[in-house]
């Protein structure tokens, strides 16, 4: 069990809980460990040239548009060292969401990788921010395998091209004095990109508190029996809250030793399991699917796995009775359990364990952490009753960003001054406190485990003047979550041309999960006795449900 929260940052706490354990293996980058030492170092690096080179101070924000790598794990406890927040942005978003979103917070620099830096190069270079650019042979010199010489041929192609930045590596090579910010738990530690809880996107506000206390309620569930050796495998993107708090700050924290990949590849995922000793990985249900899928998945080195974590969508009984019948039949202990959160309230409350688990249900609430069925007046309703989910705790958000309004924006406060998360979700308890998903009371779509909202898509698209009426909703194909667009038009159009604009609209506005994998044309769209149009009718709720309109 993890040490007690303190009054300290993210990195206080990693170097205060890891502090017990000698110098350990704790990164591995294709195939390479780095141990806490060298960790450390180059986290110590970084601060100094936030702090000196660049004047970063208490407060200030830095955007880091990056996959999940060994520079951006380290730049998030480097800039938590100097009190700097960490805007983690989704590396695939549109180069107009990063327009937008290094003016809203103010952002003082980025830091972006080179292979995905060629459609930002202008917007950064006309923001005037200092930019550090990373390469994946950063932490692989030497090694010609797994493409790190090309890589390192697309940085020398690609740096020429900013107007103010610095390769990382220069960085790490640097040493120099800084001075740590400290007493500083309750300041926001990070800026995640969500949904909110009413379906708009909106910035969220996490302290180093909430996050260490998450991290500390979440270690309950395991602990590392030999540090530097028992490895997870960070697949969730570190933009992601619980990719960021559990997979890879609660790991650091226990001192496994992280291996993080830029990009799930089941068949590359299933490799590093049986060169490593493997203990736990946190993924998405669809991850999960490929995995089985793989031809050489099962094997002895699942005796490993103690520690599964599935969200981000459902999981059918049928599967997780398959899937965990693999590592049933080779004696691990570890089991795929599903369990609920949300970014608002640090990314999970409830959960279930290998020893505490109840089938069909998200599991019971973390120590520490109130979870309540509550009715549209803010009430509690008995067990067995479904109504909205919502979450109290020490590891719930501080708010929503706004530059100028008020710093709880997004929470709903009680008669007795208690803060909650009121999810927009539905569920229920049952009489041994299992909770249960009912179902979303927003209107959300979740693609690979990214949320995409459905009005963001319809605003868009109601710019085009040949659109009368549109609606994105939840659809399937292939049992494969995808947003199905219904469209109403005012004008004749050619329909496969239109259909190439709306998609070509999307892309260049929104991530490539906000693209409609079908677009349905048709004459009216289903109205409420409102008016309005009737996106319930149109939605496909399950696999199995039928395609509005049923022929």
């Amino acid at each position: 069990m993890l040490p007690a929260v303190e009054n300290e940052s993210c990195f206080a706490y990693l170097k205060r809980c890891t502090a017990i354990y000698p110098d350990v293996w704790m990164m591995q980058h294709f195939g390479v460990r780095y141990r806490k030492s060298e960790m450390f170092r180059d986290i110590d690096a970084l601060s100094a040239y936030f702090q000196n080179e660049l004047g970063l101070r208490r407060g200030d924000v830095y955007t880091v548009f990056m996959t999940t790598t060994v520079q951006g794990i380290l730049t998030f406890y480097a800039l938590s060292q100097i009190g700097v927040i960490a805007n983690i942005v989704h590396p695939l978003m549109s180069t107009a969401f990063l327009k937008e979103t290094l003016a809203d917070v103010n952002a003082k620099g980025v830091m972006i990788l080179d292979i995905l830096s060629k459609d930002h190069v202008k917007t950064i270079n006309e923001s005037g921010l200092p930019c550090v650019v990373c390469s994946s042979s950063d932490y692989a010199e030497g090694i010609k395998k797994y493409g790190t010489m090309a890589g390192e041929t697309i940085a020398k192609a690609v740096f020429p091209k900013f107007k103010n930045a610095t390769p990382y590596r220069d960085i790490i090579r640097s040493q120099g004095t800084f001075t740590p910010v400290e007493n500083n738990a309750d300041d926001t530690a990070v800026y995640l990109n969500g949904g909110g809880t009413t379906g708009k996107s909106k910035t969220i506000k996490l302290t180093h508190r909430a996050i260490n206390e998450l991290v500390q309620r979440v270690s309950d569930l395991d602990e590392i029996h030999d540090p530097g050796e028992e490895a997870e495998i960070i697949v969730l993107p570190m933009f992601h809250c619980f990719g960021l708090c559990v997979a890879i700050h609660m790991a650091l924290c226990n001192s496994a030793r992280i291996i993080p990949m830029m990009q799930f590849d089941a068949r590359i995922f299933n490799r590093l399991c049986k060169q490593n000793l493997v203990i736990g990985y946190g993924g998405i249900p669809l991850m999960f699917q490929k995995l089985m899928r793989e031809k050489h998945f099962e094997g002895p080195w699942l005796n490993n796995v103690r520690l599964m974590f599935c969200g981000g969508d459902d999981c059918s009984d049928v599967f997780l009775d398959t899937f965990n019948g693999y590592f049933e039949k080779w004696g691990a202990v570890g089991r795929l359990r599903q369990g609920y959160g949300l970014t608002e309230i640090g990314s999970v409350c409830c959960t279930n364990s290998n020893t505490d688990y109840r089938p069909g249900s998200i599991g019971k609430a973390l120590r520490g952490v109130t979870v309540q069925i509550w009715d549209d007046d803010h009430k509690e309703l008995p067990n067995g009753e479904i109504g909205e989910i919502v979450v109290s705790g020490p590891t719930i958000m501080e708010g929503y960003y706004t530059p100028d309004g008020p710093e709880d924006l997004g929470l709903y406060t009680d008669e007795n001054g208690v803060k909650w998360v009121l999810s927009g979700d539905l569920g229920y308890r049952d009489d041994d406190g299992y909770f249960f998903f009912s179902g979303r009371k927003k209107r959300m779509i979740i693609i690979s485990g990214y949320n995409v909202y459905p009005s963001d898509i319809e605003k868009k698209l109601s710019e085009l003047p040949q659109i009368k009426d549109v609606c994105a909703v939840q659809g399937w194909q292939n049992e494969r979550s995808i947003v199905r667009l219904f469209v109403s038009l005012k004008q004749s159009v050619d329909e496969e041309a239109f259909r190439e604009t709306i998609c070509k609209m999307c892309l260049e506005n929104f991530s490539k999960f906000y693209v409609p994998r079908e677009i349905i044309f048709l004459k009216e769209l289903p109205q409420t006795p409102l008016m309005k149009v009737d996106f319930m009718q149109l939605t496909q709720r399950k696999p199995e449900d039928p395609v509005y309109p049923q022929k």
